[in-house]
């Protein structure tokens, strides 16, 4: 059995080389390794859904481990948010015109700041998730049986969205 040639070893070399494909997981800058998340401005009157997004959101960084949940003082950036809106509406009827289904909307304004370099890296004012419940508690008809369940539903799409927004490249 005759060895391939130096050249062309070297040619499939430089096409392994040129085929390559790296991906970071992140497209954050590489000096972004720390975040903090301070608790989230209310501009709601329900006094607890700013806490609850603020935890939902640090919770859902802690899960994916990419950058380091840090105090503020130590962060290299900051998530800083407000809740700006809070809504409970019913969301379908039943043919006798009760209640069947309640949906849940929170909106949140948003921005990342990166404390190295003192800019925005992104910012979004008007960031919405939504989720429905049952009208009936233990009955099944939405996606939750209660409105506990379907808050916790729609702060865990906004955690997703923003970590989506601080580490996806696309």
């Amino acid at each position: 059995m005759k060895t391939p040639a130096p050249s062309v070893w070297a040619l499939v070399l430089a096409l392994l080389a040129g085929c390559g494909y790296s991906f970071t997981g992140s497209s954050l800058p590489s000096h972004i390794r720390t975040i903090a998340v301070p608790v989230f401005e209310n501009e709601t009157l329900d006094a607890t859904i700013a806490e609850e997004a603020t935890a939902g959101i640090q919770d859902r960084f802690l899960e994916d481990n990419r950058l380091k949940v840090v105090r503020e003082a130590r962060a290299d950036c900051v998530l800083e948010g407000r809740v700006t809106g809070y809504e409970r509406r019913v969301y379908s009827y039943t043919p006798d015109q009760e209640p069947q289904e309640y949906i849940i909307a929170i909106v949140l304004a948003v921005v990342l700041k990166d404390r190295v370099k003192n800019r925005d890296l992104w910012s979004q004012e008007r960031l919405q998730a939504t989720a429905t419940y049952a009208a009936t508690e233990g009955t099944k008809v939405g996606q939750a049986t209660t409105e506990t369940a379907a808050r916790e539903m729609a702060i865990e799409l906004l955690a997703q969205d923003i970590l989506a927004k601080t580490l996806e490249q696309w």
